[in-house]
């Protein structure tokens, strides 16, 4: 039962870091002046660990002679901080944004992680999000969307985040089993 349950969650861990790592490219392949910012490259970093850590859980449950339950509990930790980093750091950027309200275009025009890059040139700001010159309204659209992406990549960091932990509590009940002699051996948790 609670390999089944491990299997679910694993998939889930793999979704969210795919969709971690398809969101983040995206901001870095929109990038227009500059480069990305650091969190935007670490959230890159974030959603493919959670990839491979959860294949490396799946492996873990039918190759449990090769793989020993500590190596995958200790990944899952190390996982779970990793997200929970990016998470924070995508909520502390993005902290008080409303990406509904056009009276807040000019705070998501000025936050690096959304606004594809920006560089004063003889005293006027030029934003990549608005290359081209667009007209307010595909401008706004524009912010709109960069905004919603970047507020889900946010939450997929911590929905993976959540996933981890329950994978840690689950790894860590079956470790003890095994332990105490609750029939499990050396059987993987994951």
């Amino acid at each position: 039962m609670l390999a089944g349950l491990c299997i679910g969650l694993r998939g889930l861990q793999i979704l969210f870091g795919a969709v971690i790592v398809g969101l983040s490219a995206q901001f870095i392949t929109a990038q227009k002046v500059g480069s990305a910012a650091t969190t935007t490259r670490y959230s890159v970093f974030t959603g493919a660990y959670g990839i491979l850590e959860g294949f490396l859980g799946i492996a873990a449950l039918f190759l449990s002679s090769f793989i020993p339950d500590i190596v995958v509990l200790g990944a899952d930790a190390i996982g779970a901080l990793v997200l929970l980093a990016g998470g924070i750091a995508w909520a502390v950027e993005t902290r008080g944004f409303s990406c509904t309200d056009p009276t807040k275009a000019k705070k998501i025009l000025d936050n690096n992680l959304l606004n594809q890059g920006k560089r004063n040139y003889k005293g006027d700001w030029y934003y990549g999000i608005l290359y081209g010159n667009p007209n307010a309204e595909t401008a706004w659209s524009r912010l709109q969307s960069s905004c919603k992406k970047g507020l889900a990549d946010e939450v997929f960091q911590f929905l993976a985040f959540a996933v981890l932990v329950a994978l840690l509590v689950v790894g860590w009940i079956r470790w003890r089993k095994g332990k105490g002699g609750g029939g499990m051996g050396s059987r993987s948790y994951v």
